[in-house]
């Protein structure tokens, strides 16, 4: 069967005319008639009626366009599975989150991916934001998410999400009992942060050197969730990410300290400063990221 003279025909009687299908087609005139001559011989049948009056399918005509289309359907069909097959992203892809990113904000993107590029073998590597930009920066990852700044000369770095950070204090606490909190009132408690290193932390320990809040004692716990729990167990305050407080059914543990205006930051994705260092399915995903987040393309 001449696939091309199927495409032909059909191509004829949609535009009912042997002139526009030629031009269509790029072909001459002599070989569109050429094509549909073959079809009637293979089918030993008269498909279109060529009075000069009229442009007519046959009976056998209508059958064989029907079909012919269907053919026509499966063929390109089957060209774009194949093309997609070959172009299917596959091998790995290695993701590191900081801690607030990674627990609640990267599972979502991962769904979408992972449903995308299912070829794909995800590897996901939780650390403070130091640590990621240090993997990054080391090519042990292809990409980071982290909350906080980006620093260091060899990675780049892009904004996709604003945070807002909030004061977390104790049901039970003696700053609760307070009818009014002032300056002196706000020192010598205890405090719950993040390890060095973490974005959370860095953002905890400049508001307590901006507004000069002496802590009696700082407890640090190496995970959101931890320091959530030590808050609601009462250890101490605590100055965290609202996408944790969230997520952690801990809302009704935020206080409005006065004085103490708590800053929003940015979640960012890092990636190596030289384009050429990216994998292609890191440039997918961070193309993923930019659609999933409404950002303009940036790499």
């Amino acid at each position: 069967m001449d696939f091309e003279a199927l495409k032909t025909y059909v191509t004829v009687i949609e535009l009912q005319s042997f002139t526009k299908a030629s031009k269509m087609l790029n072909l001459s005139q002599p070989t569109v008639s050429f094509h549909i001559k073959n079809l009637e011989k293979f089918y030993q049948s008269t498909l279109i009626d060529r009075s000069p009056k009229k442009f007519q399918l046959t009976q056998t005509g209508e059958l064989v366009y029907q079909r012919a289309r269907q053919v026509l359907g499966v063929i390109d069909k089957s060209r774009t599975e194949v093309n997609d097959y070959h172009n299917q992203l596959r091998g790995s892809l290695h993701i590191g989150a900081s801690y607030t990113v990674g627990e609640y904000i990267l599972p979502g993107l991962l769904k979408v991916f992972d449903e995308k590029y299912p070829e794909v073998d995800l590897h996901i590597e939780i650390e403070n934001t130091e640590r990621i930009n240090r993997g990054v920066q080391l090519h042990e990852l292809d990409v980071g998410l982290v909350e906080g700044q980006v620093s260091k000369r060899e990675l780049d770095s892009v904004p996709f999400l604003e945070d807002e950070m909030v004061v977390v204090v104790p049901l039970e606490h003696s700053i609760r009992k307070q009818e009014e909190v002032g300056f002196h009132q706000l020192q010598d408690h205890t405090w719950i942060g993040r390890e060095a290193g973490s974005g959370t932390r860095a953002v905890m320990d400049s508001i307590l050197e901006s507004y000069n809040i002496r802590p009696r004692k700082m407890i640090t716990i190496g995970s959101n969730h931890g320091v959530i729990q030590g808050v609601k167990q009462g250890l101490g305050l605590s100055l965290i990410s609202k996408t944790v407080v969230d997520h952690t059914h801990a809302r009704h543990h935020i206080y409005d300290l006065p004085f103490i205006k708590p800053p929003t930051r940015f979640f960012s994705y890092v990636f190596p400063a030289s384009e050429q260092e990216l994998s292609k399915n890191a440039e997918v995903f961070i193309e993923l990221m930019n659609d999933f987040f409404n950002l303009q393309e940036n790499l």
